[in-house]
Protein backbone atom coordinates (compact mmCIF):
# COMPACT_ATOMS: atom_id res chain seq x y z
CA UNK A 1 0.00 0.00 0.00
CA UNK A 2 1.72 3.06 -0.73
CA UNK A 3 -0.65 5.26 0.95
CA UNK A 4 1.00 3.84 4.31
CA UNK A 5 5.15 4.13 5.38
CA UNK A 6 7.07 1.12 6.03
CA UNK A 7 8.59 3.21 8.94
CA UNK A 8 5.18 3.42 10.24
CA UNK A 9 5.17 -0.27 11.83
CA UNK A 10 3.53 0.82 15.09
CA UNK A 11 0.34 0.67 15.84
CA UNK A 12 -1.72 3.93 15.94
CA UNK A 13 -5.09 3.93 17.67
CA UNK A 14 -7.28 7.03 17.08
CA UNK A 15 -11.20 7.90 18.15
CA UNK A 16 -13.60 7.11 15.48
CA UNK A 17 -16.98 8.84 14.45
CA UNK A 18 -18.43 5.97 16.53
CA UNK A 19 -18.95 7.06 19.83
CA UNK A 20 -17.08 4.60 22.37
CA UNK A 21 -15.89 2.92 19.80
CA UNK A 22 -11.80 1.30 19.62
CA UNK A 23 -9.50 1.79 16.21
CA UNK A 24 -6.05 0.55 15.25
CA UNK A 25 -4.22 0.44 12.05
CA UNK A 26 -1.32 -1.47 12.24
CA UNK A 27 1.56 -2.89 9.33
CA UNK A 28 2.51 -6.44 9.69
CA UNK A 29 5.66 -7.89 9.05
CA UNK A 30 4.97 -10.66 6.34
CA UNK A 31 6.06 -13.44 8.87
CA UNK A 32 4.57 -16.41 10.21
CA UNK A 33 3.20 -15.86 13.60
CA UNK A 34 2.49 -11.53 12.87
CA UNK A 35 -0.80 -11.79 13.77
CA UNK A 36 -0.25 -11.79 17.16
CA UNK A 37 1.17 -8.38 17.14
CA UNK A 38 -3.09 -7.05 16.70
CA UNK A 39 -4.73 -10.06 17.59
CA UNK A 40 -3.97 -9.58 21.32
CA UNK A 41 -5.70 -5.89 21.38
CA UNK A 42 -8.39 -7.17 19.14
CA UNK A 43 -9.58 -10.15 21.42
CA UNK A 44 -9.30 -7.67 24.27
CA UNK A 45 -11.21 -4.64 23.11
CA UNK A 46 -14.03 -7.13 21.96
CA UNK A 47 -14.26 -8.33 25.61
CA UNK A 48 -14.37 -5.00 27.03
CA UNK A 49 -16.69 -3.74 24.34
CA UNK A 50 -19.01 -6.59 26.10
CA UNK A 51 -18.91 -9.12 22.99
CA UNK A 52 -20.08 -12.95 23.67
CA UNK A 53 -17.53 -15.57 23.61
CA UNK A 54 -19.35 -17.27 20.40
CA UNK A 55 -18.98 -13.88 18.52
CA UNK A 56 -15.49 -12.94 20.08
CA UNK A 57 -14.45 -17.00 18.77
CA UNK A 58 -16.03 -15.86 15.19
CA UNK A 59 -14.03 -12.70 14.71
CA UNK A 60 -10.78 -14.17 15.98
CA UNK A 61 -11.04 -17.48 13.06
CA UNK A 62 -11.90 -14.89 10.51
CA UNK A 63 -9.61 -12.11 11.62
CA UNK A 64 -6.71 -15.30 12.09
CA UNK A 65 -7.30 -16.56 8.52
CA UNK A 66 -7.72 -13.66 6.59
CA UNK A 67 -4.37 -12.42 8.08
CA UNK A 68 -2.69 -15.32 7.40
CA UNK A 69 -3.67 -15.43 4.00
CA UNK A 70 -2.17 -12.05 3.37
CA UNK A 71 1.10 -12.95 4.69
CA UNK A 72 1.31 -16.17 3.30
CA UNK A 73 -0.47 -16.42 -0.07
CA UNK A 74 -0.86 -12.68 -1.22
CA UNK A 75 2.31 -11.47 0.06
CA UNK A 76 4.64 -15.17 -0.01
CA UNK A 77 6.47 -14.75 2.93
CA UNK A 78 7.95 -11.24 1.28
CA UNK A 79 10.22 -9.60 4.16
CA UNK A 80 9.85 -6.21 1.98
CA UNK A 81 5.73 -6.44 1.97
CA UNK A 82 3.60 -5.76 4.62
CA UNK A 83 0.07 -6.58 5.59
CA UNK A 84 -2.12 -3.64 6.51
CA UNK A 85 -4.69 -4.46 9.02
CA UNK A 86 -7.10 -1.68 10.35
CA UNK A 87 -9.73 -2.50 13.17
CA UNK A 88 -12.89 -0.93 14.67
CA UNK A 89 -14.60 -2.59 17.29
CA UNK A 90 -17.74 -1.36 18.84
CA UNK A 91 -20.72 -2.75 20.77
CA UNK A 92 -22.40 -3.44 18.01
CA UNK A 93 -19.96 -4.05 14.63
CA UNK A 94 -16.64 -5.23 14.38
CA UNK A 95 -14.85 -4.46 11.43
CA UNK A 96 -11.59 -5.63 10.60
CA UNK A 97 -9.97 -4.87 7.04
CA UNK A 98 -6.74 -6.62 5.62
CA UNK A 99 -4.70 -5.49 2.37
CA UNK A 100 -1.69 -7.45 1.61
CA UNK A 101 0.78 -6.14 -1.16
CA UNK A 102 0.40 -9.50 -3.49
CA UNK A 103 -1.45 -9.37 -6.99
CA UNK A 104 -4.36 -10.04 -5.53
CA UNK A 105 -6.63 -13.51 -6.47
CA UNK A 106 -9.94 -14.05 -7.91
CA UNK A 107 -12.52 -14.83 -4.59
CA UNK A 108 -14.77 -16.79 -6.75
CA UNK A 109 -12.14 -19.27 -8.17
CA UNK A 110 -11.59 -20.84 -5.17
CA UNK A 111 -13.00 -24.49 -5.10
CA UNK A 112 -15.96 -25.18 -2.93
CA UNK A 113 -14.31 -26.89 -0.31
CA UNK A 114 -17.93 -29.02 0.47
CA UNK A 115 -18.42 -30.74 -2.74
CA UNK A 116 -17.65 -34.32 -1.95
CA UNK A 117 -14.86 -34.76 -4.18
CA UNK A 118 -13.34 -32.02 -2.21
CA UNK A 119 -13.80 -33.06 1.57
CA UNK A 120 -10.37 -34.21 1.76
CA UNK A 121 -8.37 -31.27 0.02
CA UNK A 122 -7.11 -28.56 1.73
CA UNK A 123 -8.06 -25.27 -0.22
CA UNK A 124 -10.90 -22.86 -0.04
CA UNK A 125 -12.22 -23.59 4.00
CA UNK A 126 -10.11 -20.36 5.02
CA UNK A 127 -12.42 -18.53 2.56
CA UNK A 128 -15.45 -20.34 3.62
CA UNK A 129 -14.72 -20.33 7.00
CA UNK A 130 -14.90 -16.41 6.52
CA UNK A 131 -17.79 -15.71 4.83
CA UNK A 132 -19.78 -18.20 7.37
CA UNK A 133 -18.89 -16.83 10.45
CA UNK A 134 -18.81 -12.90 9.57
CA UNK A 135 -22.02 -10.93 8.80
CA UNK A 136 -20.41 -9.04 5.87
CA UNK A 137 -16.96 -10.09 3.77
CA UNK A 138 -16.34 -7.93 0.81
CA UNK A 139 -12.94 -8.42 -1.47
CA UNK A 140 -11.42 -5.62 -3.75
CA UNK A 141 -11.51 -5.79 -7.38
CA UNK A 142 -7.69 -6.60 -7.53
CA UNK A 143 -8.31 -9.27 -4.54
CA UNK A 144 -5.72 -7.88 -2.16
CA UNK A 145 -8.06 -6.82 -0.16
CA UNK A 146 -10.69 -8.23 2.29
CA UNK A 147 -13.11 -6.41 4.31
CA UNK A 148 -15.02 -8.29 7.03
CA UNK A 149 -17.97 -7.04 9.31
CA UNK A 150 -19.67 -8.80 12.14
CA UNK A 151 -23.00 -7.25 13.75
CA UNK A 152 -23.32 -8.34 17.12
CA UNK A 153 -25.99 -11.20 17.57
CA UNK A 154 -28.66 -10.85 20.06
CA UNK A 155 -28.44 -13.71 22.89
Amino acid sequence: MDHHSPLNDAAKKSASNEPGSWQQEIDLPSERGASRLVMEDLLEQLGIHGWSPSDIFSIHLAAEEAIVNAIVHGNKLDPSKKVHVSCMISVDLARIEVTDEGSGFDPGSVPDCTLADRLEMPGGRGVMLMRTFMTRLEYSDRGNRVLMEKQRTSE
